[in-house]
């Protein structure tokens, strides 16, 4: 999953949009940080891209108005 989040970076890197990634490798600090930029309403994050090994509790991405889930499986 990993992978995919890495491609999607890549991605994103070279199309020019903002975006917020999450995994296991995130700091708590980070990941707060990159929640509460994605809520403003001011936020230019296009995409918010997480694994399933970011863990699901607290995060709260209520502007949000797509959701795209990637199964690996």
């Amino acid at each position: 999953m990993i992978h995919m989040l890495d491609i999607l970076e890549d991605y994103c890197h070279w199309r020019g949009y903002n975006y917020c990634r999450l995994d296991g490798q995130t700091t708590h600090e980070d990941r707060q940080r990159q929640i509460n930029e994605y809520n403003t309403p001011s936020s230019e994050k296009f995409i918010f891209m997480l694994s399933t090994r970011a863990g699901g509790l607290g995060i709260n991405l209520a502007t949000a108005d797509v959701i795209i889930i990637y199964d690996s499986d």
